[in-house]
């Protein structure tokens, strides 16, 4: 892609496939930031790549190294390093306090109810992570299903009142909430009919060059 900002003293470490780097992916591209990254082998729980461990005691990815000698290793974390960084072409945690408080609000909202919960239950419903030895459990997929399927209507009810999540422009939650529904529809958790403001929402962030990053095709 022409005319992005390719930061040479940044890597990000990367498995393409896990739910939190696809957010900090998704997230770069509307930065129009194109990182360098290094792919790891996945696993279950953590991965073993000895570099990933130096950088990250959890064996956690994503993982953005620095030249510099510092690593982050919490996806959001990640997200507001590359916003404060590189604050064109919009700061996608918001500008000035009332927006930036209402965008940290509707983040926090989209990941507690959509895209964590939407990890969880594929962790404890999929039978690709009971073969891989994940203890599930029936209940916690239920507890996380119901999760979702709140956060559907939240959500609904945020964009009868705004374009967005958290407002008229775009931002880290519609990121988080997009990662989220994306991963959902891959455990076929559809939102239901009638849900027209959600509907309208999830088309327009399909739209956007950067969605490619979070969908799973």
């Amino acid at each position: 892609m022409s005319g992005l900002v390719e930061p040479d003293d940044l890597l990000l470490h990367t498995d393409p496939v896990a739910p939190n780097v696809r957010r900090v992916r998704m997230f770069a591209a509307e930065k129009g930031l194109a990182l360098r990254e290094r792919t790891v082998e996945p696993k279950i729980e953590g991965v073993s790549d000895a570099r990933i461990t130096a950088l990250n005691p959890l064996a956690q990815i994503p993982v953005l190294e620095s030249t510099e000698g510092w690593a982050l290793s919490e996806s959001m974390a990640i997200c507001r390093y590359l916003d404060e960084r590189f604050p064109a072409p919009r700061a996608l945690f918001g500008v000035g306090l009332e927006e930036r408080a209402r965008v940290h609000m509707w983040t926090r909202r989209a990941e507690q109810w959509l895209f964590t919960p939407a990890v969880e239950y594929g962790h404890h419903k999929h039978p690709m992570f009971a073969a891989g030895g994940f203890d599930q459990s029936g209940r916690v997929a239920a507890d996380n299903l119901e999760r979702v399927e709140r956060a559907f209507e939240l959500l609904d009810d945020a964009l009868s009142e705004s374009e967005w999540i958290a407002g008229t422009e775009f931002s880290a939650a519609d990121v988080v909430a997009y990662c989220g529904l994306s991963l959902a529809k891959v455990w076929r958790v559809e939102a239901p009919d009638g849900l027209e403001h959600l509907a309208r929402w999830d088309r327009a962030v399909a739209a956007r060059p950067s969605a490619a990053f979070a969908r799973y095709e």
